[in-house]
């Protein structure tokens, strides 16, 4: 009698089939985990340095994997090297990795609209007993776990030759040695989604002789998964149908039967040891930071199908998920990698006599976003605490770079692997503050009073006014039989365009635009990015800006002045998401371009060489007027910094320029949204900024009092002494608060008159209250004013 050499024993424990012990060797050897610093929490990726000498049965002492102190980051376009990580995530993968994540349950249904897999509500036996039951006759019946304790064991076999390749000659078979999947890290480092390790219990089965019956096989298989639910209380179990067809076909692969091993379950199986029983580890995805930029990310789902029959060349030795959403889905082919191909030779009995590896798998490329994982945290720390449902997104004037982008409420993509539960993709889906939808940039909303500026470029760019013009800001203004009333339904005199953005008078930009015409307004958007998709690697929405052709191929004549009233501060058709408004923004800022986002710096391999970069891209030149962009500057930073503006909330010790906004989005419901957009520093700006929030149905919002404070409060946070520096250093800051030039320096070549000139200004706390007392909402000189208080800066 023999021992088939393709069979080595782990002792006390279980049989690892040697070809899979040398495609996980092919694939772990030199893997390293990597310890993170204090406050990140992640493990970290895969480095392949080559193939061990020999192949070994024994997993890896983890313990004894030496570990790295430290990994600084580079500065791009030099690689960036993966942060350390700790045990809490990824680890090393062992020597033994086999794979098979694809023996999970799981739903045949599309998931999502992503295609996410979806785990059925049901339980697996039922399912593989309904399979069996259309296929055999009454008496086969699955092979129950708790049917199987009272069988008694099957002789011990007579090793002739395996039933399951038994051929007049040698077969050679080529098998797909699947890769690491590629990691995808912040900008300095940080992963945010990467693979671990995690075990399932698997049956691996010695050669039961060549007549060995179909209930001796079954007999075989029961009694490891009883000694594993008795073990682990749990009611694992697989049908006759799938264990007979496993061992006919493909004895040499361990066959699982149980979901992910906790790390108890896995130490207990260890200390309880029984022939034939293993531990199958492969890797899963795995994002560390949890919830944090879940809709940037995505996640990865649709495992291939379990196979079945006589195993066949080129076949994978265990199937990988691939990305169905997000960067995961963006960049499949960087993540995934290149598999690997070794040929291994059995004997007409089946026994294996000869294997060599044709190519080694490479391992995926690692995606380095722009994303800087402190801002996001704190974005998305902010918006769950003030803002209900909303996004916010902050982007690099200078080069476009996507420094954070949030939106809430979020999902763990955790949830989804390796299968989301049937109840917990029905509490996500039928949620209906929509923790699935990314409305950062995925969701277009009236940008209400942020689009006055754009507007008011517009009108100064066409000629139609100037810098110094005076118009008039009534309570109301008339078109037709239709009376359209300011915000507070107060007068405030005439005033030019820089006064006209502080105060956001709503019939100011009604006269103006009843005479510079739709066309204007629809131009100036189009040039600064609005109503048309950004360019990210991300699915996006285009959002939508009117013009005169649109409305007379869709309603047969021009756009009316009430219709270029209501277009004026940002309603009607005209929709933005928050990305475009943060792009418009750090175009107006830096007074030069609209530049394309960029969410992707590099691809780099693990050995951190890279594979290619993402320059920055100029979507055109902004080619405007200096004295036109200067009156908008100055308007906007006036907006905060005033003592009459709408934006004082955002008060911080580093300047800010910006731009709230109210607006209706579902009238029906008597829904309203705010917004606040902007730059900062507003000399020389370094970040551009947009932050929308979704009210409830009846709810008073306003950009001064939900959206403005969380800019404050971020500023409030991030800004400590190392971050404020950086800014004040790229801004070329000369002092820490130092002010802005004199007004005529941001408004016109002549001195700007007074902005007010008829009448005193009703000084107001946010944009949508109507009525405040002079006593009330007049800030004190010692205060700096109600969102200076907030911001906690004084003038000095």
């Amino acid at each position: 009698m023999r021992t088939q050499p393709c069979l080595r024993h782990t002792p006390g424990f279980g049989i690892v089939p040697a070809v899979f012990v040398l495609a996980a060797l092919l694939v772990g050897t030199g893997l390293r985990a990597q310890q993170v610093p204090q406050g990140a929490t992640a493990p970290g990726g895969f480095v392949i340095e080559g193939l061990a000498p020999e192949p070994v049965a024994e997993p890896i002492d983890l313990e004894a994997i030496p570990r790295f102190e430290e990994a600084p980051a580079l500065p791009p376009p030099a690689p960036i090297r993966a942060m350390p990580i700790d045990d809490a995530g990824a680890v090393e993968i062992p020597e033994e990795l086999l794979g098979d994540e694809e023996a999970l349950p799981r739903s045949e249904s599309e998931p999502m609209a992503t295609g996410a897999d979806v785990e059925e509500e049901v339980d697996e036996k039922d399912s593989t007993v309904k399979e069996v039951e259309k296929t055999t006759a009454p008496n086969q019946a699955p092979v129950m776990a708790e049917d199987l304790r009272a069988q008694s064991p099957p002789e011990k076999p007579d090793p002739v030759g395996s039933s399951v390749l038994t051929r007049t000659e040698a077969r050679t078979f080529t098998f797909s040695i699947p890769a690491p999947r590629g990691q995808i890290l912040d900008r300095n480092g940080y992963p945010l989604a990467q693979s671990k390790v995690a075990y399932y219990a698997a049956i691996s089965f010695p050669y039961l002789g060549s007549e060995v019956s179909d209930p001796e096989v079954q007999r075989y298989a029961g009694e490891r998964i009883v000694h594993v639910n008795n073990i682990l209380g749990t009611d694992w179990d697989l049908s006759r149908k799938v264990v007979v067809e496993h061992y006919r076909d493909r004895r040499w692969i361990p066959l699982t039967f149980s979901s992910v091993l906790s790390s108890s379950q896995v130490d207990e199986l260890k200390r309880q040891k029984m022939e034939g029983l293993t531990l199958q580890p492969v890797y899963l995805r795995h994002y560390p930071q949890g919830k944090t930029l879940s809709h940037v990310i995505g996640y990865v789902g649709k495992r291939p199908p379990r196979l079945k029959g006589p195993i066949v060349n080129d076949e994978a030795l265990w199937g990988l998920p691939i990305g169905v959403d997000g960067l995961e889905q963006s960049f499949e082919t960087d993540l995934r990698g290149t598999p690997g191909r070794v040929n291994v030779v059995f004997e007409a009995d089946g026994t294996k006599v000869k294997e060599k590896v044709l190519s080694k798998p490479r391992p995926g490329y690692n995606v380095v976003t722009t994303i800087d994982l402190e801002m996001q945290q704190i974005c998305e720390r902010l918006l769950e605490e003030k803002v209900k449902r909303g996004a916010m997104v902050i982007m690099d004037v200078r080069n476009g770079d996507i420094m954070a982008m949030a939106s809430n409420p979020q999902f763990d993509p955790n949830d989804f692997i390796p299968a989301i539960t049937q109840d917990k993709y029905s509490a996500l889906a039928e949620d209906p503050s929509k923790p699935l939808f990314p409305r950062a940039f995925r969701a277009a909303y009236p940008p209400a009073s942020t689009f006055k500026a754009v507007v008011a470029l517009g009108f100064l760019e066409s000629g139609y006014i100037s810098p110094n013009d005076l118009f008039p800001c009534p309570s109301s203004w008339k078109v037709g039989d239709v009376i359209m009333r300011n915000w507070n339904k107060k007068g405030e005199g005439s005033m030019n365009v820089v006064g006209a953005l502080t105060r956001s008078c709503n019939t100011w930009f009604y006269e103006v635009a009843s005479r510079a015409g739709a066309d204007t307004m629809s131009y100036m958007a189009t040039r600064l990015g609005l109503g048309q998709k950004t360019g990210i690697p991300l699915k996006e929405t285009e959002g939508f800006i009117p013009s005169n052709r649109y409305w007379l191929d869709k309603h047969g004549y021009m756009m009316s002045d009430g219709e270029e009233a209501v277009m004026s501060i940002g309603q009607g058709t005209v929709e933005v998401t928050p990305l475009q408004s943060a792009r418009m923004m750090a175009a107006i800022g830096n007074g030069q371009q609209v530049l394309k986002p960029r969410l992707v710096l590099q691809i780099q391999d693990l050995n951190h060489e890279l594979e290619r970069t993402f320059p920055v891209e100029v979507s055109n030149s902004l080619n405007v007027d200096s004295y036109s962009l200067r009156a908008v500057q100055r308007g906007l930073y006036d907006v905060v910094n005033a003592g009459n503006g709408t934006g004082k909330a955002a008060y911080h010790k580093i300047t800010v320029s910006g731009k709230t906004g109210t607006g209706q989005w579902k009238p029906s419901q008597k829904q309203n949204i705010s917004w606040f957009a902007g730059y900062f520093p507003s000399k020389n700006p370094v970040y551009s900024f947009a932050v929308i929030y979704e009210g409830d149905p009846g709810e008073v919002v306003s950009g001064g009092k939900q959206t403005a404070p969380v800019v404050g409060a971020f500023l409030e946070e991030y800004l400590n002494e190392e971050n404020y520096n950086r800014v004040r250093s790229r801004a070329n800051m000369l002092e820490e608060e130092a002010p802005l030039d004199e007004a005529e320096e941001y408004t016109s070549r002549a001195p700007v008159q007074s902005i007010f000139q008829e009448g005193e200004p009703e000084p107001v706390l946010t944009e949508v209250v109507p009525e405040q007392t002079e006593a009330a909402a007049r800030p004190r000189p010692d205060s700096g004013g109600f969102f200076q208080r907030i911001f906690k800066r004084r003038r000095q």
